[in-house]
């Protein structure tokens, strides 16, 4: 365990505190913890405070906070303390204030690290209070544990400058399509390197014709282009997973641009993977009643899956802890291909 210097008078106070503050007396680093973790401890008279390491990036913003477990009476504090200085000594960044109505519920909410390096999360007991034990959570906004952030599909629109240009004039000088507008932006479909800027460009020019004044013939012509860059169930199954879930997202979601919904079961593999992201987290319940799962399909071929669902943890006296909404792709095999999600987040957190 490591040994640190720390004077926290000024949080066992209640105390503001500054970047100049610098502790300087002993306490023990009990454990280093990661982002969206639930951890548990105890305070004793022998040991009135204790703290945890974290690893964080300069700009994240982080949100520790603490409470009493069960019938504990402790009245726990907080406090952020900085990486070491050239002198060995950490700084004193925050301290914990109630988060609501209840004194005894600290948090350091939506603090933004200043620097990369080793931070530490000090629990103490109040002046005159008992000690006790407590449940300590951090969260990290940068985060998407368990899963990297690697694996979140980027929904970011990538139109060709040529679609960003057509539609802008429709907007300029609303009119209606005419038919070499279409085939123009065919072409372009047609003509692009990047599959990502062409689905784009798709996206961009059918959810344009259904809102704007375009004839069925044209809707038609440009609905059977798209169809032709996705290619057939065999060829869409061997683009990168990111591509797939990129497509399945912007021309299948609520607009339906090109892929519907299908009344289809998914493959078992689909159920088996929730269950394994969710065991992820330890502790975590699936609400399975609010699981809801879509097949994909272009001309009667499910071309992939989406799923949405929730999980929620409790602490041992029923505390709601974390909450995670996340939607998954999947392909047409049941394979999972990425996700959409913030990650957990926290109930009481406003």
């Amino acid at each position: 365990m490591e040994r640190i210097a720390i004077i926290l008078l000024l949080v066992a106070c209640g105390g503001a505190s500054s970047v100049e503050d610098v502790v300087d007396d002993g306490l023990t680093v009990a454990a280093t913890v990661g982002p969206q973790s639930l951890t548990h401890g105890a305070l004793t008279s022998s040991r009135p405070s204790i703290a945890y390491a974290f690893n964080g990036k300069a700009g994240d913003t982080v949100a520790p906070d603490v409470w009493p477990t069960g019938k504990s009476a402790l009245t726990p504090t907080l406090a952020l303390l900085g990486p070491k200085s050239s002198s060995g000594h950490r700084p004193l960044l925050a301290t914990g204030a109630p988060r609501g109505p209840d004194p005894r519920h600290p948090a350091i909410d939506g603090f933004k690290l200043p620097t990369t390096g080793s931070y530490l999360v000090v629990v103490g007991v109040v002046a005159g209070g008992r000690s006790g034990k407590f449940s300590l959570r951090l969260w990290m906004a940068s985060s998407h544990l368990p899963r990297q952030e690697t694996s979140q599909v980027d929904l970011n629109l990538t139109p060709s400058s040529a679609a960003v240009a057509t539609l802008q004039s429709h907007a300029d000088a609303p009119h209606p399509w005419t038919d070499a507008e279409i085939d123009a932006l065919v072409a372009d479909l047609e003509e692009q390197v990047s599959l990502k800027v062409a689905l784009s460009s798709a996206q961009y020019l059918l959810s344009a014709l259904e809102q704007q004044s375009a004839t069925d013939a044209q809707r038609a012509r440009a609905r059977t282009a798209v169809a032709q860059l996705v290619g057939t169930p065999q060829h869409f199954a061997k683009l990168p997973p990111e591509l797939q879930s990129f497509a399945l997202w912007w021309l299948g979601n609520s607009e339906a641009l090109l892929f519907t919904n299908a009344d289809a079961p998914p493959p078992g593999r689909v159920a088996e993977t929730i269950a394994q992201l969710v065991a992820a987290w330890p502790g975590a319940r699936e609400d399975t009643a609010n699981r809801r799962v879509w097949a994909k399909a272009l001309n009667g071929s499910v071309y992939g899956w989406v799923v949405e669902w929730q999980a929620s943890w409790t602490d041992s006296d029923g505390t709601p802890v974390w909450i995670d909404f996340a939607r998954e792709w999947f392909d047409s095999s049941g394979h999972w291909l990425r996700e959409q999600s913030p990650g957990a987040s926290e109930p009481d957190d406003e």
